[in-house]
């Protein structure tokens, strides 16, 4: 979309000999034609100098025989003729061979080139989403090096970045968190691929930026822009256990775009559960966007997303089921206005969420079950400004977010929170290097308050090798059950109860590595860090309740971690192949007991290997999770194996829009012990087709 014209004049000088020399206009783009906000123009000779706007468009004072000096972080810079004609120019700069071509949105909450961020950010793409064949989100960021699937009780997935775990991970779509967070119902299982342009990781504290629950790191799920001419797509899979999904996309650019994407998958196999009897999973979920600029500095898009999920495993061996029923609505609307070289950014976003838990002697609950479900509700205002001005790129925000839950036998009534949010950033170029200081200031009215600032760097030492260093502060606020939870099971003989008294967990991070393009389609990553946790919250036995004399339990900051690793990958490209190799040592350790975090590997790899031969594309991935301690549910500690998974893909171009693929996950049919999930082999069989009605 085209952006607001205002160039930002750093130094208009009068030509020589007190001539005014004219103005010339410009436009600086990349490879792929995308604009370059914020890339410096310098006459050589007249002296004027200038930065591109949002767009990418400048005007500068130069005279016919002058030379323009583009340069803008990660990429070649370039000197470009003034022409005699006076007609405007467009300069493509070349990315750096260190830095990937594309854009990301998670290191700064706003769009820029991934050779303008001193934070690494991870982004998978489309290409590699369908390699794996992937129906959920979990499946695809789990193939990372230093990221780890954990279990959820009683089903379900969770992440650890880097040895941090669950609700120390923020996981968004579009910026904007998941449902069945505040119900502590997180499940990256149900998280669909329906519609995912890509997916970007961030290892790492970006609380300064996102507040609570970006402690371990952050995964944003970016979803496809409208594009083309009217469209239809529809795919379909089926596979091993039950495996059968299907989805309908239809989108058209203009300028009115839209994209609206509907997909429905099963499968006999539930998230968490290793021997799924009569087990099931069926998600139905939706999602569309609308987008458009009534005016050339005026940019609006409205996105709606819908999710419907029924799982049923078995509880005991009597035969009786447990059913988790979950149904989640979210939406936002946003209005972004181009001001030259500011933009302010409008967004309001809503979300509901519900949560129902059932059990029967039956493959259905029963219809004169009236237990209650449990609802969440989520609103957030958020207004954002960001300029180019000089080196600096100034960023600002302020969220308020108000939201309660209702859990009828596990709280008292509806409870709520308010949240008030600050922060600012700036990217400033020195030359050849960036350092990006951040703060962000938390007020909630529960839990009370947090200053979380951060402080990254990036220096570009040669064309072929960038150094990068930062150090941040993390924090996870109290969850509504940890402040008030007041909930009895009896039949186990205990009883949880809230302790409003908790504070947040608090961490720093430290990290250095480094870029360094070694040869020609190779690139590799370096980087070590450290995490040190602080004030963790746990459950501990506090007494004996008077009134039922059950056991009781209740949160307590009662411990500390610390994290730490080395991370290691490299990339090549050449002709149609690709491939990728990744190693992770991670030190994960509960320091008030010496012991090691539960189920976090010390090792994990990843090899995968491409071939794109036009007709035909292969794949090969392996996944490597070495041996950790795993607690089962008895208390005793256990062992969770070493696993190496082999999965392999082959996708044949029908023409017509059509496409054929064929894969299996765990290809030699690993299944090791102590895994909470059902391991195995499964293959699958898939078809696409894309349809443009004349």
């Amino acid at each position: 979309m085209r952006r607001g014209v205002g160039p930002v004049p750093l130094l208009l000088l009068p030509a020589v000999l007190g001539a005014q020399a004219p103005a010339r206009r410009g436009r600086v783009v990349d490879s792929t034609t995308a604009a370059i906000p914020g890339a410096r123009v310098a006459a050589l000779r007249g002296g004027a100098a200038t930065v591109t706007d949002d767009g990418g468009e400048f005007t500068i004072t130069a005279g016919p025989g002058d030379t323009l000096l583009i340069r803008a972080f990660g990429y070649r810079p370039d000197r470009v003729p003034v022409p005699r004609d006076g007609r405007a120019l467009t300069v493509t700069l070349r990315p750096l061979p260190i830095v990937l071509p594309g854009v990301v949105v998670t290191a700064s909450r706003r769009p820029q080139a991934a050779g303008e961020t001193a934070v690494q950010v991870t982004s998978i793409s489309a290409a590699e989403i369908a390699a794996a064949a992937a129906a959920s989100v979990d499946r695809v960021v789990t193939q990372l090096p230093g990221v780890q699937s954990l279990p959820t009780e009683p089903t379900g997935v969770d992440l650890s970045i880097r040895g941090l775990d669950g609700p120390r991970v923020l996981v968004l779509v579009d910026g904007e968190p998941i449902s069945g967070d505040l119900l502590e119902n997180r499940d990256l299982s149900r998280l669909s691929t329906i519609a995912v342009d890509h997916v970007e990781v961030v290892k790492g504290p970006l609380s300064a930026l996102y507040g609570s629950d970006a402690l371990g790191g952050v995964v944003n799920v970016i979803t496809a822009p409208p594009a083309g001419p009217l469209s239809l797509g529809v795919d379909g899979r089926i596979g091993d256990f039950g495996r059968r999904e299907a989805s309908v996309t239809a989108q058209s650019g203009g300028p009115v775009a839209y994209r609206v994407s509907g997909g429905w998958r099963e499968e006999n196999d539930v998230a968490s559960i290793s021997q799924p009897t009569d087990a099931l999973d069926r998600v139905w979920d939706f999602r569309g966007s609308v987008r458009g600029s009534p005016a050339p500095s005026l940019d609006l898009r409205a996105d709606l997303s819908l999710l419907r999920e029924r799982q049923r495993w078995q509880l005991s061996a009597d035969g009786f089921n447990g059913f988790n029923d979950n149904t989640g609505i979210t939406g936002w609307g946003e209005a972004a206005w181009h001001a030259g070289a500011a933009t302010w950014r409008g967004r309001l976003y809503a979300e509901h969420y519900d949560h129902l838990f059932r059990e029967a002697q039956a493959d259905d609950p029963l219809a004169s079950d009236t237990t209650p479900a449990q609802r969440e509700d989520l609103v957030r205002g958020s207004l954002a400004w960001d300029t180019r001005t000089g080196a600096h790129a100034l960023g600002a925000g302020l969220d308020v977010t108000s939201r309660s839950i209702v859990a009828p036998g596990k709280v008292d009534g509806a409870i709520g929170d308010r949240e008030v949010e600050g922060y600012g950033q700036d990217s400033w170029e020195l030359g050849s290097l960036l350092v990006t200081p951040t703060a962000r200031v938390t007020w909630d009215s529960r839990w009370g308050s947090a200053l979380t600032p951060s402080l990254a760097g990036a220096w570009l030492a040669l064309p072929t090798l960038r150094f990068r260093a930062g150090v941040g502060r993390g924090f996870r606020g109290p969850s509504f059950k940890e402040l008030a939870w007041d909930f009895a099971n009896p039949a186990a003989g205990y009883i949880i109860r809230g302790n409003p008294a908790v504070v947040p967990e608090r961490s720093w991070q430290s990290s250095a590595g480094l870029t360094w393009a070694f040869a020609r389609g190779f690139t590799a990553d370096l980087e070590g860090y450290r995490n040190d946790v602080r004030d963790l919250i746990e459950l501990v036995a506090v007494g004996t309740d008077s009134a039922t004399s059950l056991l009781e339990y209740s949160p307590r900051n009662v411990s500390r971690a610390r994290t730490q690793g080395v991370e290691l990958e490299t990339r090549w490209e050449h002709g149609g192949w690709s491939g990728t190799l990744g190693y992770s040592y991670l030190d994960a350790r509960d320091l008030s007991t010496g012991a090691w975090l539960d189920r976090r590997a010390a090792n994990s790899g990843r090899v995968g290997l491409g071939r794109d031969a036009g007709v035909v594309q292969a794949d090969l991935t392996l996944v490597y999770t070495g041996s950790a301690p795993a607690l089962q549910p008895s208390g005793a500690e256990g062992r969770q194996d070493a696993f190496l998974a082999t999965n392999v893909q082959a996708r044949l171009r029908l023409g017509g829009g059509l496409e054929l693929a064929a894969g299996a996950d765990d290809l030699f049919d690993q299944v090791p012990s102590g895994w909470t999930a059902r391991l195995g082999r499964r293959l699958y069989l898939s078809l696409e087709t894309l349809w443009h009605p004349r």
